[in-house]
């Protein structure tokens, strides 16, 4: 069978070298063509990059893949990323929301129970900060990203300055373009708050309410604002259709502070005491909301109200279990099962495995009877 001639290089190691191992130069050459983690290359692109002969380029490259130095898809070779330790980059929504808080905590658990590198940013909520997160995390060559941000506008940014820097990437809650999700179905969770709002107003009302609240943050985009829609569809399917006029969309941009004075300007239209259903785009948005109600109440005017959110943090739990709070409860995401799901779903992406479009975190709601 003819063979490619050693490489020049090789000759003189041979000549000045006796422990020179060849097959072993050829298995560095080998690993050496691949331009960097994300190149993919054939059989022939390697018999051509490398001068290996291709009978032993192929029994080197099906020993590597054997022991995971490569992985195969097909016609194609790959580096394995996991024959080092792993760096994964975690871009957060911000140290001051408690879910996102929650979900770090988790991530930060499995990555060390893991082994795995876990380097964190913070996107304080900022779309601008988060471009300029994606930028540093893509200067430091991680093995995956991972993104918690909800501007819709900054997404299509993000998603390029990785895609560009050959970075696979993970959108958390709001999904990124040509990336894969994990996190919540929004509009199904928004279907449940719904539910569980109606049949607080079927159990304390009789099924009226005068007012229906929804905070909501279009800054997010369409995918986390199908939680509205949700919410909606879960009222009238248990209530039947709503009066158009009884359904208030406030801008609370998924923030405490934002989301109080929202409220609060709302409040000071109605005149005496109502019945009001609340429904916040987020747990941070809940806590405006309840902060509102305080002050309506310290003021001396008083409203009938249950308010629920989604996220299920912990600090939301404590409010729930608040029998005095109008907080009836929360759409959990069980946020501690972010961390070893999260790895489970992005290791395979990391190996260059196919891997789903997308995967949905459990949710439930959380009410007084239930929390624990």
């Amino acid at each position: 069978m003819k063979t490619t001639p050693d490489s020049p290089k090789d000759e003189t190691s041979r000549r000045v070298d006796k422990y020179w191992v060849p097959i072993i130069a050829k298995t560095i050459d080998l690993l050496d063509c691949f331009s960097s983690a994300s190149e993919s290359l054939t059989l022939e692109e390697i018999v051509r990059r490398t001068g290996i002969a291709h009978t032993t380029a192929f029994r080197i490259l099906h020993t590597l893949v054997i022991r995971d130095y490569l992985s195969q898809t097909g016609r194609h070779y790959r580096l394995s990323r996991m024959r080092k330790k792993l760096t994964i980059g975690f871009a957060n929504l911000s140290k001051h929301v408690s879910l996102a808080v929650d979900i770090q905590e988790s991530l930060e658990k499995a990555a060390s129970a893991a082994g795995i590198n876990l380097i964190v940013w913070d996107n304080d909520r900022n779309p601008d900060m988060a471009i300029r997160n994606a930028e540093e995390m893509a200067r430091q060559k991680l093995d995956l990203a991972i993104e918690f941000q909800l501007s819709e506008q900054a997404a299509p940014v993000i998603s390029d300055i990785f895609g560009r820097a050959g970075i696979p990437l993970v959108s958390m809650v709001n999904p990124h373009h040509g990336t894969v999700y994990f996190g919540v179905n929004n509009f199904r969770a928004g279907v449940s708050a719904g539910m569980a709002l109606a049949d607080h107003a079927i159990r304390m009302w009789k099924g009226k309410a005068d007012e229906v609240v929804i905070l909501e943050s279009p800054l997010a985009g369409r995918t986390t604002q199908s939680r509205t829609v949700g919410v909606l569809r879960g009222l009238e399917e248990r209530l039947g259709p709503l009066p158009k006029e009884i359904i208030h969309h406030l801008d609370g941009g998924g923030d405490r502070t934002i989301s109080k004075s929202a409220l609060t300007t709302f409040l000071r239209t109605l005149k005496g005491r109502r019945k009001l259903l609340i429904m916040g785009i987020n747990d941070e948005s809940v806590f405006g909301a309840l902060a509102a109600l305080a002050a309506l109440s310290a003021s001396t005017q008083t409203m009938d109200a249950a308010v629920i959110g989604h996220g299920g943090s912990k600090e939301i739990l404590k409010l729930v279990a608040d029998r005095k709070s109008p907080c009836i409860g929360t759409i959990s995401f069980h946020a501690e099962r972010y961390g070893p799901d999260l790895l489970s779903f992005a290791l395979p992406i990391v190996q260059g495995k196919s891997a789903p479009v997308y995967h949905y975190v459990p949710h439930e709601f959380i009410g007084k009877n239930s929390v624990r």
